[in-house]
């Protein structure tokens, strides 16, 4: 693979029936084979530290092809790129990406080009890190060992809300996931949910890191902007969805969802949270707002296992 072809590392196009939203990442990598199927422990590790050594296609002009026309954007300092647009009549998918007129490489295992239209009327937006998959947030050395040294088909997926997940949408719900992972493990994520029947959905990751970051225990600024802006971005984008957020006590996810019912109460039908681990705080928390959130029409739902009786607004 040739360093001065970049590669789409990852994309989605989504659609609300008026307009069309497209994200995902540019970078350059001499790997080719990021499929993360049938890979060693050697062979992962090597393949993500090599995607933590990826160079950025930061603030360029991109071209973004539909078979009906198409629309410029600029990738920011880290190759992310995040658009929307007004929906065209036979627009169905991206033919072509461009970075200085050169075409970028599509890596077709891990996506593909079609805009998805979401028809349903409740969206469910999935954390993925000890929501989905198991990746041990709370123990630093057991993250470390699972991420970089585990072959993606031997991680191991949360049970409750596996369930849970496949439970809605065969009712008709429309999945998303947001994780806080960032865009180097899109490969590996995206992967692993296809590999265990996940329904498809769009998948929102944090910014690239450089490995110098990782090795120096580098944080981002605020570590809930990336989840507050993404789920910001997607209520307004969807204005008369109702929406189920899930996540895990792990990290923000029960302030965070708890902020957008305050900000949305009228989109927000359900925060589900899995209890990973015990603590006293979340209980109080949960205890404290569960009236509060059912006084607006909004459940809240905590514990390690969950019901399978929801009710939705369809």
């Amino acid at each position: 693979m040739s360093q001065r072809q970049p590669i789409l590392l990852s994309l989605y196009a989504l659609s609300n029936g008026e307009k069309v939203m497209v994200f995902g990442h540019i970078t350059h990598s001499f790997i080719k084979d990021l499929s993360f199927t049938g890979f060693s422990s050697f062979k992962t590790f090597f393949t993500l530290f090599s995607l933590y050594r990826t160079r950025f296609v930061a603030e360029q002009p991109i071209e973004i092809i539909f078979n009906t026309g198409e629309v410029i954007t600029t990738t920011d300092i880290k190759g992310s790129f995040y658009v929307t647009t007004d929906l065209v009549i036979g627009q169905q998918n991206i033919i072509d990406i461009r970075v200085a007129g050169v075409s970028v490489i599509f890596l077709k295992e891990l996506y593909d080009l079609e805009i998805h239209t979401f028809h349903s009327n409740t969206i469910l937006i999935s954390d993925i890190d000890d929501t989905v998959i198991h990746s041990y947030i709370s123990n630093s050395f057991s993250k470390f060992l699972t991420l970089m040294f585990t072959a993606m088909e031997k991680r191991i997926a949360v049970e409750p809300t596996m369930k849970l997940i496949h439970d809605l949408c065969n009712k008709g719900v429309a999945p998303m996931y947001l994780s806080n992972s960032e865009q180097n493990l899109y490969p590996l994520i995206s992967r692993f949910l296809k590999h265990n029947n996940f329904p498809k959905g769009p998948l929102f990751l944090k910014e690239m890191r450089k490995l110098r970051d990782v090795l120096l225990g580098k944080k981002y600024p605020i570590k809930e902007l990336h989840k507050l802006t993404t789920l910001n971005q997607l209520i307004r984008f969807f204005p008369t969805n109702k929406f189920i957020l899930v996540g895990d006590n792990t990290q923000h996810d029960l302030d965070i969802y708890l902020r957008m019912a305050e900000k949305f109460p009228d989109n927000i039908q359900y925060i589900i949270i899995l209890k990973v681990i015990n603590r006293q705080a979340d209980d109080e928390v949960v205890a404290y707002q569960t009236k509060a959130l059912q006084a607006q029409g909004i459940g809240l739902y905590y514990g390690k296992e969950f019901p399978t009786n929801f009710e939705l607004n369809e």
